[in-house]
């Protein structure tokens, strides 16, 4: 039994990650909603208007010249207009595809830097599709778009952008993530968290009859949390308990560091002797991962010694 099922579903949930996406470049004040304004929208602080809308395909590319998708996305986008939902002066046009394909009409309306080039593009979009008989299932979208709204159409051509991602979206994501100089190990924990964070908000909202809208504001609050919540997290002891028949305890036994000798002094016994070597064993192992997953630098590190030694120093003064 076919079904289409899989298709519309990796349809409706790339607007979860489309949404984090665009949270993520985001500025204070600015908000972000889904199926409001077209799949998903940022309304910017000074009322511009980014509107998207999202194509995906399992099996090849879902925007060819004659895509069903491509041209009712532009009819959308023209009714929004008409109706007043749009300013055309005042809004962004991104088409956002989860697959590329070969170059066609969508492209060159893309990439249309000037006037000439969209009448260019406009001109090899009717000598392309001219043929187009009224019982296809383009004529439509495409009658309604060129033929009818030409002028309109140049105005969105103006401020157009095709956008083609990869997958279910989660790895503009995480690019997104990366900008931010979050270290690496920590990537994918804050990916997942914000995810299932922004899924939630958005059916909640709906859920309760409001606006599946997230604001900056919103996202910066959790997004901190979580953000924190992963550093602590890598702040962990990557090592067990050393015994004392373990190779290292032993040569720090035989080898009787300072550490060790200043311990002997106040006449530590043996047991409370292992368990500080167990201890300072662990710490180093411990030092040199943090660095490794970057939660810490060598710098900080060496601080962090110099001003233990001060310390001691001046304890030991007095």
């Amino acid at each position: 039994m076919k079904s289409n099922a899989p298709g519309q579903l990796l349809g409706f949930s790339m607007q979860f990650p489309r949404a984090l996406y665009h949270l993520l470049r985001s500025a204070p004040k600015d908000v972000v909603c889904v199926e409001v304004l077209g799949d998903v929208a940022t309304l910017k602080s000074d009322g511009e208007l980014l509107a998207e809308e999202d194509k995906s395909s399992i099996v090849g590319n879902p925007l060819t010249d004659k895509s069903t998708d491509l041209w009712k996305t532009f009819s959308n986008w023209i009714e929004a207009i008409k109706n007043g939902f749009i300013d055309v002066e005042r809004t962004k046009f991104l088409l956002y595809s989860n697959r590329s394909g070969r170059e066609g009409i969508v492209n060159k309306f893309s990439s249309a830097q000037c006037h000439s080039d969209i009448q260019r593009a406009l001109e090899y979009t009717k000598k392309k599709l001219g043929d187009i008989k009224s019982d296809h299932d383009i004529w439509t979208y495409y009658d309604f778009v060129v033929n009818r709204n030409e002028a309109l159409l140049f105005k969105i051509i103006q401020r157009f952008e095709l956008q083609i991602g990869n997958g279910a979206g989660y790895e503009d994501v995480r690019i997104e993530i990366q900008r931010k100089h979050v270290p690496e190990g920590q990537i994918e924990f804050l990916m997942e968290n914000l995810s299932g964070w922004v899924q939630k908000v958005i059916t909640e909202k709906i859920v309760a009859h409001k606006g599946a809208t997230i604001s900056w504001e919103e996202f910066d609050r959790h997004f901190k949390v979580v953000f924190d919540r992963s550093r602590c997290r890598e702040l962990i002891d990557f090592t067990m308990h050393y015994s004392k028949e373990h190779d290292n305890v032993q040569k720090h036994v035989k080898n009787r560091p300072i550490y060790l000798r200043q311990l002997e002094s106040i006449e530590l016994d043996e047991t409370d002797i292992l368990d500080a070597i167990s201890d300072y064993l662990r710490a180093d192992i411990n030092l040199e991962k943090w660095i490794a997953n970057e939660i810490i630098n060598e710098e900080i590190a060496f601080e962090f010694e110099d001003k233990l030694t001060k310390f001691w120093g001046n304890q030991r003064k007095e």
